[in-house]
């Protein structure tokens, strides 16, 4: 499958608490276009706690997560906490999951190490055809956590609780990473407010080229793009950057 409906859902999570969370997402999808993929915040459902017993999402809970899959017959990267991880996960269209990741970089300065654990580097999703390299949030500062095997992959997935006060780092790093990767990449932040701080969504698509061809800016909204895997294949052909490195 070349061409890839992506969709971003930039929302403001009610504070700890996933059904209402839930229905927000639902809420907002019920006049959004179809999609063949769907990417919602870090943390998707209850805000960036830290509070490890409100962020876990229970078995009951992810299975409600399924059915919006199946019922939109689109695939879901969402995130919640499992097993001590602050962790995304990939259902396919029918409410599987297909892949997980576990955020390797932890946010010291919001005393995240002190309550969850760190993933290994990632392992690339498969769907549909496209190659997936997903990262969370403050991976974004990383550059290496993209590096590896990036010929390999077409789209960088980034769910992210990323305060407003920084989102020039957002929107500066985003760029970074898509040029230097040659590769999609689809940051998805929250607005809205927690206890502490403020969250202006500045959600994107950026291109191979680091061009943003899609920019949500600070509404609750569901953007919706159509993305070309074909469109990395001719970028890095035409400019061998990547073979370039030592």
């Amino acid at each position: 499958m070349d061409l890839l409906r992506l969709g971003l859902v930039q929302y403001a999570p009610s504070w700890c608490d996933p059904e209402a969370s839930l229905e927000r997402v639902r809420a907002l999808l019920e006049f959004a276009p179809p999609t063949d993929l769907l990417l919602l915040p870090e943390m998707s459902f209850t805000g960036f706690t830290m509070d490890t017993a409100k962020s876990t999402l229970s078995a009951e809970f992810r299975e409600k997560v399924s059915q919006l899959a199946r019922s939109r017959n689109t695939a879901i990267v969402f995130g919640g906490v499992e097993d001590g991880f602050n962790r995304a996960s990939l259902l396919d269209r029918s409410g599987q999951r297909i892949g997980t990741y576990d955020k390797r970089h932890l946010f010291s300065l919001g005393h995240e190490p002190h309550h969850y654990r760190p993933g290994p580097p990632p392992t690339d999703w498969e769907f549909e055809d496209w190659r997936i390299r997903p990262a969370i949030c403050y991976d974004l500062r990383f550059p290496y956590h993209f590096w590896n095997g990036a010929e390999d992959y077409h789209l960088i997935l980034l769910p992210a609780c990323w305060p407003a006060s920084r989102e020039r780092h957002w929107r500066t790093l985003m760029a970074a990473r898509a040029i230097e990767n040659q590769a999609w990449l689809a940051g998805c932040n929250r607005v809205g407010e927690e206890p502490r701080l403020s969250y202006s969504g500045a959600s994107c698509v950026l291109d191979p080229s680091g061009q943003v061809v899609a920019d949500a800016m600070d509404a609750e909204t569901v953007l919706v793009i159509e993305i070309s895997r074909s469109s990395v294949e001719s970028t890095r052909a035409r400019f061998r950057f990547l073979s370039d490195r030592l």
